[in-house]
């Protein structure tokens, strides 16, 4: 089966207007100014910072473990870890 493009276009423009397209762009721009107006409250922002602020500082006095320097990886020293023939070796 083959459709002309040409053919269907002509087709499309000449048929009525769907009903369902009358009146869709006021729904649409309706629609997007109700989202828009809709806010969370002043409580729900201050109960998040507030929360945010508190796990931050619970985070920073409860370590879970002490820090430890990396090792130094220097490409022209001693045999590297991370070197790409220590990587393929495997363990």
């Amino acid at each position: 089966m083959s459709v002309h493009i040409d053919d269907a276009l002509a087709r499309l423009s000449a048929s009525d207007e769907h009903p369902g397209l009358a009146g869709l762009e006021d729904r649409v721009l309706s629609a997007i100014g109700r989202e828009a107006t809709r806010t969370i409250g002043a409580r729900a922002t201050l109960g998040a910072a507030a929360f945010a602020l508190l796990l931050g500082g619970v985070s920073n006095v409860v370590p879970t473990a002490d820090a430890q320097a990396a090792a130094i990886i220097s490409p022209f020293g001693a045999s590297s870890p991370l070197a790409p023939s220590t990587l393929l070796i495997g363990r």
